[in-house]
């Protein structure tokens, strides 16, 4: 489901609220599991002391107390005159839940389904349904419910996407002696993309397209041999129709962006001949994420600030790229650089009101920014790994109002309607 603007609001009955470990969860929730139970969470509530960011509106409930520095989980910052009204979908990283908020950190909805495995990465579709990634172990999708719909064994990873043919393209990898020494053993990427029925029906394998990657960027052939894997991508995305469509044909819907994190490459696959047709970054990103088209034409990339087999910058930013001229137009970076820095994950979306919404994904945290670069909003991961340390998230994905409320409507007055 790529979130889009919400044009309309509905006032929706406020639930019954019950304190738990992710600050309110509502009574909407199918399926509990106890494997989604959050552990070793403290109340603030019970502390009778809870501590607010300069300018941030208090909230009807009081945050959770982690056990990682004594700050507080869920929402820390909320500016709401400067935020449009959405949802949050995120997922912990050590886990087998998916967790749908509002603004206020309160669960509306999760999924869960547990089998001893956690996910990679999860994501809302239209419908309703969530598709959820096992690393190197299989794709499942589930509907509202928490019911198996359909599952692929295959070793995906990171990302996919679901077509408009209801196929699904799908990032996954194979291991191969190392194609450039003939010696070792590397796990190249491979997109693939199936039917509901499992078919395969395309394939795009990547280390048949190195040296057209290095026609666009300098690409060290063959990789660090510290890589288990080449290129490391960790996003596929079909290009829509749009400004930078109209510019240049590279661009034109139906293609597909990727991210190579190895590489320190963004690129473009033209679907027809399955050729690389564009590439950036070496020089100017480390260990990058999540490049996506934005309504302008322009590239927003997250980019980590680490690639160990190069250089350690040190700190996170997020730039918006004009793809046609190759320059940098925005880019956020804390006042204090160090202090957003996420080395190996994250994820960035570009909001109807022209802020963006970042993962901090290795120290599980969430926040949302203005152009200016103001925190607006900021949400501290409750789940609390057994070291006492925040779960990682690699991305989370603010869905607009008015669809998510359609849905928590129409799955309300189905069940009212069993009574």
């Amino acid at each position: 489901m790529r979130p889009s603007t919400a044009r309309h609001q509905h006032n929706l009955r406020r639930p019954t609220i019950r304190q738990t470990g992710h600050i309110a969860s509502l009574h909407t929730v199918a399926g509990e599991h106890p494997k989604s139970i959050r552990l070793g969470i403290i109340l603030l509530a019970c502390m009778g002391l809870v501590l607010w960011p300069a300018g941030a509106t208090e909230l009807e409930a009081e945050p959770a107390q982690s056990a990682e520095a004594g700050r507080p989980s869920g929402v820390t910052v909320l500016k709401r005159d400067k935020l449009i009204e959405g949802y949050t979908l995120y997922s912990s990283r050590h886990t087998e839940t998916a967790h749908l908020i509002d603004l206020d950190g309160r669960e509306v909805h999760r999924w869960a389904y547990p089998q001893g495995k956690t996910w990679h990465y999860a994501q809302m579709l239209a419908n309703g349904h969530l598709v959820a990634i096992v690393k190197d172990v299989m794709i499942l999708e589930l509907d509202w419910h928490s019911n198996l719909v359909w599952k692929r064994t295959m070793r995906a990873h990171h990302d996919f996407s679901r077509l408009p043919s209801g196929n699904t393209l799908i990032v996954s990898r194979r291991n191969l002696k190392n194609p450039w020494t003939g010696s070792g053993k590397l796990a190249c990427d491979i997109l693939v993309e199936v039917t509901p029925d499992n078919e395969v029906v395309w394939q795009w394998k990547s280390e048949e397209h190195a040296k057209e990657i290095a026609g666009h960027v300098q690409l060290l052939i063959p990789p660090y041999e510290r890589f288990r894997d080449w290129p490391h991508i960790n996003t596929i995305e079909v290009l829509p129709d749009g400004p930078a469509a109209k510019k240049d044909w590279r661009f034109r819907a139906g293609n597909l962006l990727f991210c190579g994190r190895h590489i320190d490459t963004i690129g473009v696959i033209d679907r027809m001949s399955g050729k690389v047709v564009w590439a950036w970054g070496p020089g100017e990103l480390l260990g990058p994420h999540m490049p996506t088209m934005l309504p302008n034409g322009h590239l927003l990339v997250y980019d980590n600030g680490q690639n160990a087999s190069v250089r350690v910058r040190g700190y996170t930013r997020i730039v918006e790229l004009d793809p046609i001229t190759e320059k940098i137009v925005w880019q956020y970076r804390a006042e204090s650089p160090e202090s957003f820095y996420s080395p190996s994950r994250g994820s960035n979306q570009r909001l109807p009101n022209d802020n963006t919404f970042i993962a901090e994904s290795d120290s599980g945290r969430l926040f949302e920014v203005t152009k200016q670069g103001e925190i607006v909003w900021e949400f501290l991961n409750p789940d609390i790994a057994t070291n006492g340390r925040r779960m990682p998230l690699y991305r989370a994905i603010r869905y607009p109002k008015e669809p998510v409320e359609q849905l928590l409507s129409q799955h309300e007055s189905a069940k009212s309607s069993k009574k």
